[in-house]
């Protein structure tokens, strides 16, 4: 599924997944009267087109791009050796959270090998004034500590002592990481919008952070703040 969102400074991000990734540069000649140029530069890939679009493409699993491949005369070649890495085998740690509900696990090769996964629940906003306020205020917090709890002891359980290539994580896992038990944990790449923790989702996640992240733009644009 193609994801489309603003970019900071202008232009779009628009989200490709690993096979999709020569055809999306094959339609993107096609709409622009052609490629003029494509280069290497930091942790992107950059193609000019021959009307003035930039494409910036970023792979967020890895420090940097491998240049080498990029060099290729024919950008669909180089965009075809991008594919092939992206598709590499690796084992991606994901960590989800979401309204006192988590999901933590590995995946290799689109299976989970380790996973917990739990629904706690936390008491939403009350209306009500005064002491009943209070209460029901005191009570949601308790609940969204004991929740947080759950899915740091899951996630030491879970990831604490395991070997990773890379940790994704979506929502709002802050919390939960600082754990001390779980200060070796930097995560690679983060999504903020995600749906109900499940174990699908780990699948799902660890798949749409192996694609490209593109951003789109009329003009030259500072590659910080494309994620």
């Amino acid at each position: 599924m193609v994801r489309i969102r603003p970019a900071s400074g202008g232009g779009k991000i628009v989200e490709v997944e690993p096979e999709r990734l020569p055809r999306w540069v094959a339609n993107f000649a096609t709409r622009n009267g052609g490629i003029a140029s494509h280069h290497a530069e930091g942790d992107a890939w950059t193609i000019e087109s021959n009307e003035g679009t930039s494409a910036s493409v970023v792979w967020a699993l890895a420090d940097g791009l491998p240049a080498g491949w990029l060099l290729d005369d024919d950008p669909l070649k180089a965009a075809e050796h991008l594919r092939d890495y992206a598709l590499e085998p690796r084992r991606i740690a994901v960590l989800l959270a979401r309204k006192g509900a988590y999901s933590v696990g590995i995946v290799v090769d689109g299976r989970v090998t380790a996973s917990k996964t739990d629904t706690a629940y936390v008491q939403g906003k009350t209306k009500a004034g005064g002491q009943s306020q209070q209460r029901f205020a005191r009570r949601r917090e308790g609940q969204a500590h004991a929740a947080e709890k759950r899915a740091r002891d899951a996630v030491f359980a879970v990831l604490g002592n395991a070997d990773f290539d890379a940790l994704v994580t979506g929502g709002p896992v802050e919390g939960v990481l600082e754990d001390p038990r779980l200060a070796n944990l930097q995560p690679t790449k983060h999504f903020g919008d995600i749906a109900e923790p499940k174990q699908a989702l780990l699948t799902e996640t660890a798949y749409r952070a192996i694609g490209f992240a593109i951003r789109v733009a009329d003009l030259p644009v500072p590659l910080r703040g494309l994620e």
